[in-house]
């Protein structure tokens, strides 16, 4: 069986978060709903949270090699999961940001990059050792709390 280093999904992790940040400091640059600002601001930081624990955890785990449970299974779920993502890059996710038009546009943005990312921290977790399982649960939890929010942003927004 293959083996491969789980410190390369926490990169993708690190990115992903650091796209939802450059994401939602552009939402709350370009929308003049002040609610919806708050909201994008308070979710930003959060997201730097998460890169941060996600960027500690690289540090502890990043070189443990778990086992795939059929040959190819890591290549072939970090091709599928990088293809089907929302956004590649950190400054691609800015400028689709700033192209929405419209408030509704903007809260349907982020919950796609919301789920986007809620799939891939389920899938991650699978692969990461036992000993940091606490720390993934954490952050899927925060990230189910982020649809939430923006839920009922696009909710508010339809009154």
């Amino acid at each position: 069986m293959a083996i491969f280093n789980v410190g390369e999904f926490l990169n993708v992790a690190v990115k992903d978060e650091e796209t939802g940040i450059a994401v939602y400091k552009a939402l709350a640059q370009t929308t003049k709903n002040e609610e919806l600002k708050s909201g994008y601001l308070r979710i930003m930081k959060q997201e730097e949270g998460h890169a941060e624990r996600f960027r500690k955890m690289l540090e502890e785990v990043g070189a443990q090699k778990p086992v795939e449970r059929f040959p190819g299974q890591y290549d072939e779920f970090l091709k599928a999961l990088l293809e089907s993502r929302a956004f590649h890059e950190p400054s691609t996710a800015a400028d689709k940001a700033r192209e929405v038009k419209g408030d509704s546009q903007a809260v349907d943005l982020a919950l796609r990059m919301e789920k986007d990312t809620l799939l891939f921290y389920l899938e991650l977790r699978q692969f990461i050792p036992d000993t940091h399982q606490k720390y993934v649960s954490d952050i899927i939890a925060e990230e189910e709390g982020h649809i939430r929010d923006l839920q009922e942003m696009r909710r508010r927004l339809s009154q």
